[in-house]
């Protein structure tokens, strides 16, 4: 039901019931902005994922080749100091022989006294090592040369610079790398072959030819010299620059079988296809390469999945490397597919981003699903775990209690929110730390002093506007205003309110007037300016706000509330008629809009009144085609005048309308029923109604001998654990009809005492007459004790003296009698209980 104000009601409006006296009025909790509980914030997943590009890769360094031949620097034979001709260091004279014999060409005797120099210490060592070196290198013993380059590159001497140099080379030939070092040659071939590309300086290199080759690699330029190294080299260059065709050209020509660098060239003959748009053949080239360098094929694949998601869903089912799942879910999730990306992270395994999807979609439920089957958690986990758990509407509990030592922070936070959930103000207070959502929590308990206390130090605008909500719920517009600006829309709003509490329409009007129109809530500030105006007796005004707000915002919540003000105002500001032809006219301006069924409705009933039958007819008849069918139903049977078919009308709405429609339906078919006395009919709709509907046939059923569906419905209700004292009255009738003894357990429970001291007194009947006396007694003393003035009380002290009496308790049975109460005995009990006694003991204490 429409409710603009609390003195001016819809069925004022619709009845024209118009004094000058009415005002326009509000309750706070309705008009203020902010909700009377507003909930937690919701965490926000990211608005987009980092995505896994592949960039290219720089594979240069897999085309730079090591020297093809070796160059050295000349041995030079040692020169003697003069004057020196005997008793020289045996060092110098092995070295300086050694020498002597490699330059004839004797490598044998030079090896026998080169080792000699080595096998000493000898400051002629590292030139040793580097003279036996170079020989070993001509009867090519590689890895025995590498070692003494090695060694003497470590020390400052004539020849180091070759022995770096040579053992640096050797290092590329052997192993395919070259140690970390800083000559200008050699410094960039480490460069070079890490991934980045350095110019070398030849000027001093021993490797003159090599060097000539690394600076034309550098610079892409080719020679016949490593021909394919620098063709390959000057392809990769013009694909960096984006000179992509003659790249595709020599890459081409090497992606054939049996060519050098074939790997290189497909991976990049790929790259350039994929980015022509011929997928097909990219992924031909990466299926090739899965064979012969399964490195780069990922690559390539990974480089051609992050083009679209096809393109990854496609990678992954020829790979089933799950990276690509991941590709693609990241591609849907950041187009904003989040279903997509939640059914990709899933099979991937990707648990957060499939969690960030889930919320994305707003499902929650599955989100914690998902995160509450993962071992091993990490707090983020469980944060999104707690999340999802709060608004799915799972328990918090068990969660809370496995952080509560992990994560304290994340405990005392959802801890708060657990109670904030659950209506606890006062603990979610004690728990949450943010002032703003502790305020807010003392919003929600009513503690408004306690907002403003919080709240006290705080200046930001949502704690100013919650302030000020607090305050007009004080009913303390001057202090309401005191923490508002003029700086924004809201507060503008806010104030505009407390002067509407305070009377002062025309301070009011002003604030609210000053509302923008970007505003979002300044279809409610045209409606209130229009209230403020009416207020202050300027109707005419009034009603051109309200119009205002029907012609600029006709489907917002409240041009319904405008409408409503104007067929409220009636009499001298808006004549009967023109209050129908304003609903008419509006119906045919706005037929879209959101309130047009409930205006259509609304001049329906304005018709009936006015005796236009046939239009309202034609109106209900298409309003059975909207939400408002069975409203429009109902309103037809009242229009019809043949009992059959206004029973047919009734009993469609009693059987599919909501609760409300089938309620009034189910009422005015039992009218008709009743007039015409089918009491089986009403029986079987209130059989079908509420539970108290349902006491009410059972009633019904049992009046007419029906005890069937009188057990049926009875037992419908037991199952549900409904309790009334009418509908245990019926089962302690069908008790006695049917000796069920379901019911009298069932009755034990009852809060009345008479109908549960009943249903003890018919189980101890029950037990007497299974031979359990015993038991029976003990139902008998129950009662005796704790149902003193019941009906069935001193019946069942007669019962119980019987049974004291047969176990030769006579004694016993004497005094039970005296329990007996004189004030409900009736004189057929109390002859039974003098009989008795006069074959007893009299009852005396021992």
């Amino acid at each position: 039901m429409w409710k603009l104000i609390r003195l001016f009601s819809l069925a004022a409006l619709l009845l024209f019931l118009v004094s000058a006296d009415i005002k326009r009025e509000f309750d706070v909790s309705v008009e203020i902005i902010g909700k009377t509980v507003e909930e937690k914030p919701k965490m926000i997943p990211p608005e987009r994922l980092q995505e896994l590009t592949e960039k290219p890769k720089d594979l240069s360094y897999m085309l730079l080749e090591p020297p093809e031949h070796l160059e050295f620097e000349e041995v030079k034979p040692l020169k003697r100091e003069s004057g020196i001709s005997c008793g020289e260091p045996k060092d110098f004279t092995s070295y300086m022989l050694g020498v002597d014999y490699y330059l004839k060409g004797d490598y044998a005797s030079a090896e026998r006294e080169l080792k000699k120099v080595i096998a000493m210490p000898s400051p002629f060592k590292p030139m040793a090592e580097y003279v036996l070196g170079t020989m070993y290198l001509k009867r090519d013993k590689k890895e025995e040369a590498l070692e003494l380059f090695r060694s003497s590159c470590g020390f400052s001497h004539m020849y180091q610079k070759a022995s770096c140099e040579l053992y640096y080379a050797l290092n590329f030939k052997l192993y395919g790398g070259v140690p970390q070092n800083t000559d200008p040659l050699w410094g960039s071939v480490f460069s070079i072959l890490s991934g980045k590309d350095s110019k070398p300086s030849c000027n001093l290199a021993v490797f003159k030819d090599y060097c000539g080759y690394v600076l034309d690699f550098y610079e892409g330029k080719e020679q016949q010299d490593y021909r394919d190294s620098l063709r390959m080299r000057r392809a990769v260059l013009l694909f960096k620059k984006g000179d992509t065709k003659p790249a595709e050209s020599i890459f081409r020509d090497y992606s054939k079988p049996l060519k050098p660098y074939r790997d290189v060239a497909l991976y990049y003959l790929g790259i350039i296809q994929m980015k022509k748009g011929a997928e097909k053949e990219a992924l031909a080239n990466a299926s090739i390469l899965e064979t012969i360098n399964p490195s780069l094929s990922k690559s390539l694949y990974a480089i051609i999945s992050s083009k679209d998601i096809l393109l990854s869903k496609l990678t992954y089912s020829i790979t089933e490397d799950k990276r690509f799942l991941d590709r693609a879910g990241i591609l849907a999730y950041n187009s904003g597919d989040y279903s997509l990306s939640f059914y990709y992270f899933s099979m991937s395994g990707n648990v957060k981003h499939a969690v960030y999807s889930a919320v994305k979609l707003g499902d929650y439920a599955k989100a914690y699903n998902i995160l509450k089957d993962v071992e091993r958690k990490d707090k983020e986990e469980y944060a999104w775990l707690l999340e999802s758990a709060y608004w799915s509407g799972k328990t918090l509990g068990p969660i809370l209690e496995e952080i509560r030592g992990r994560y304290p922070d994340l405990y005392r936070e959802y801890t708060g929110w657990y109670f904030f959930r659950n209506g606890d103000w006062e603990k979610a207070a004690m728990y949450l730390e943010e002032p703003y959502y502790k305020a807010l929590a003392y919003f929600n308990m009513k503690n408004y002093h306690g907002v403003i206390e919080v709240l006290r130090e705080k200046d930001s605008q949502r704690d100013r506007i919650l302030k000020a909500k607090a305050a007009l719920f004080l009913g303390k517009p001057n202090i309401s205003r005191s923490f508002l600006t003029e700086r924004s829309d809201d507060e503008r709003y806010l104030i505009g309110l407390s002067y509407f509490l305070e009377n002062d329409y025309q301070e009011a009007f002003k604030y609210f007037d000053s509302v923008s129109f970007t505003s979002p809530i300044k279809p409610k500030a045209i409606l209130k300016a229009g209230d403020a105006l009416y207020n202050a007796g300027n109707t005419e005004e009034a009603k051109k706000y309200y119009y205002e707000l029907l012609q600029k915002y006709p489907n917002s919540e409240y041009a319904k509330y405008a409408t409503l003000s104007l067929i409220g105002m009636g009499g001298r500001e808006v004549s009967e008629k023109d209050t129908e032809k304003l609903i008419e006219n509006y119906l045919s301006e706005y037929p879209q809009s959101s309130m047009a069924d409930e205006l259509k409705y609304q001049l329906a009933q304005i018709y009936i009144k006015d005796g236009k039958e046939s239009k309202a007819r034609e109106i209900l008849t298409e309003l059975i085609s909207t939400p408002l069918k069975y409203k429009a139903i109902l309103k037809l049977a009242e229009l019809e005048n043949s009992t059959d078919k206004r029973m047919i009308l009734l009993y469609k709405v009693y059987r599919e309308g909501n609760e409300e429609e089938r309620k009034q339906a189910r009422n005015e078919l039992i009218k008709i029923y009743s007039q015409v006395g089918d009491r089986k009919s009403i029986a079987d709709i209130l059989a079908e109604g509420s539970s108290a509907d349902k006491v009410k046939a059972i009633g019904m059923y049992l009046s007419m001998g029906d005890d069937e569906n009188a057990k049926k419905l009875a037992k419908e209700l037991i199952q549900g654990g409904y309790r009334d004292s009418e509908f245990e009255s019926y089962l302690l009738e069908l008790y006695k009809l049917s000796g069920d003894e379901d019911y009298l357990k069932y009755l034990k429970n009852s809060k009345d005492n008479n109908i549960r001291s009943q249903a003890i007194y018919f189980s101890g009947m029950n037990e007497l007459k299974k031979g359990n006396a015993k038991k029976a007694l003990e139902d008998f003393v129950d009662i005796s004790i704790n149902y003193k003035g019941s009906s069935v009380y001193n019946q069942a002290i007669i019962e119980g003296a019987k049974v004291l009496i047969d176990m030769n308790a006579k004694h016993d049975a004497s005094c039970f009698l005296n329990k007996a109460d004189k004030d409900t005995v009736t004189r057929e009990e109390l002859d039974m209980i003098n009989s008795l006694k006069g074959k007893l003991p009299k009852c005396e204490v021992r």
